[in-house]
């Protein structure tokens, strides 16, 4: 599996969060949350950690990886 660009914010918080919740759960808690936050598609720091945020209220795995998105987010998202 290739790695998404460490700025495709989408890609990245979709990536990991198959990772580590499978290919079928990630997806689903991927659209459940954008859901929630009324937007389609992660295009920035800021949106990285808004989702993020948004998963961390979700426990077990799911608050994991948003510790890794706001941390991918803050040390990616600085140029922006």
């Amino acid at each position: 599996m290739t790695r998404p660009d460490v700025r495709a914010w989408h890609a990245v918080a979709h990536s990991k969060l198959v990772n580590v919740l499978g290919d079928r759960d990630g997806p689903r808690v991927m659209a459940a949350v954008l859901g929630e936050l009324r937007v389609d598609e992660l295009r920035s720091a800021a949106d990285l950690r808004h989702f993020a945020e948004a998963l961390r209220g979700r426990g077990g795995f799911a608050e994991a990886v948003a510790g890794l998105l706001s941390l991918h987010a803050t040390m990616y998202g600085s140029a922006e």
